[in-house]
């Protein structure tokens, strides 16, 4: 882990990474539980009695996805910033986010910075690059850092990179 703290872009593409990932498994599931339920939103049969449970689950199914989809992604969020310290996407651009003193975060910590972040419709992220250690609004409410994390072995990339350019010359 090195303490350089990561800027916008990073952040932003470890961002639409974690969206396009959302978004298939939100899709996904949505399909599966159509299929097996074996439903069809389009043609739904009519629920005239209570006990109907199929023909009212059809009914709800145009309704399924966007309310998936505003309630999956903060505690998808959360529970990779606990769990894991990133998020599938973080991980890919090699992001990795800690409380303020380096330890790891928390469960208070993540739902403050998720939901300060989801309150302020993403635009604290407009702070990365004009404040310090490259914090956003939610990252200063909840008292984190985004910083750059390759793991344990940079010191690995960093010898390879210096025997290619070595090689080359």
């Amino acid at each position: 882990m090195t303490n350089r703290y990561a800027g916008i872009v990073s952040r932003a593409i470890g961002r639409v990474t974690d969206l396009t990932l959302l978004a298939v498994l939100v899709a996904s599931m949505s399909w599966l539980v159509q299929q097996f339920l074996g439903l069809d939103p389009a043609h739904c049969p009519k629920a005239t009695e209570w006990w109907h449970i199929r023909a009212r689950l059809c009914g709800f199914m145009p309704y399924a996805v966007p309310v998936a989809g505003v309630i999956i992604p903060p505690l998808y969020r959360v529970l990779f910033f606990v769990v894991a310290g990133q998020t599938p996407g973080m991980a890919v651009m090699g992001l990795r986010l800690l409380r303020a003193d380096g330890r790891p975060v928390r469960l208070i910590q993540a739902v403050k910075r998720v939901g300060t972040f989801y309150l302020t419709l993403g635009l604290g992220s407009l702070l990365i690059p004009v404040s310090g250690r490259r914090r956003a609004l939610h990252d200063i409410v909840a008292g984190t850092v985004v910083v750059y994390d390759w793991g344990s072995h940079s010191q690995d990339v960093r010898r390879a990179i210096e025997q290619l350019g070595s090689s080359d010359a």
